[in-house]
């Protein structure tokens, strides 16, 4: 017996390890649910790009690029029905505007924080999601990063 569920799996990247670690296991969850993947990056004010921190003004086009090739991760999961959504606004924000948009059933985001407060474990991003979100959230760690609060 195979589950099925109704609204796609979403899942934020923002081109760290942490995000690419998301992005697959969002990729297999989606394939394994028999649902669709929808992949997004939201591009604020400031963006890295070459190793610069730059203004996303007049750079649309390597933002794009970068994206993409974020995404060529998703070649290892074998999954073929996915969507990127490349948008502007504040990566919070977009996530849940999104996740009411697509109506998703799950949200999956990496986890970057650091820190001996059990919130910055988290990081900003996934505790806001977490704490927001209005479906489930799967928040994954670091490869090799202890789970353990004080570690």
């Amino acid at each position: 017996m195979s589950a099925r569920v109704d609204g796609p799996v979403l899942v934020g990247i923002d081109g760290s390890p942490d995000s690419r670690r998301a992005l697959c296991l969002a990729g297999d969850i989606a394939r394994n649910l028999h649902t669709r993947l929808i992949v997004v990056h939201a591009v604020g004010l400031t963006a890295t790009i070459d190793g610069q921190h730059l203004a996303t003004e007049g750079h649309h086009a390597e933002i794009a690029e970068q994206f993409a090739s974020w995404c060529e991760a998703l070649d290892s999961v074998r999954i073929d029905d996915w969507q990127p959504r490349l948008t502007h606004g504040a990566p919070v924000e977009t996530i849940l505007r999104l996740t009411g948009e697509v109506d998703a059933s799950l949200v999956v985001v990496g986890r970057h924080g650091s820190g001996q407060r059990p919130e910055l474990l988290l990081g900003s991003t996934a505790h806001q999601v977490a704490e927001q979100c209005p479906c489930p959230t799967l928040i994954v760690p670091p490869a090799g990063r202890s789970t353990r609060v004080g570690e």
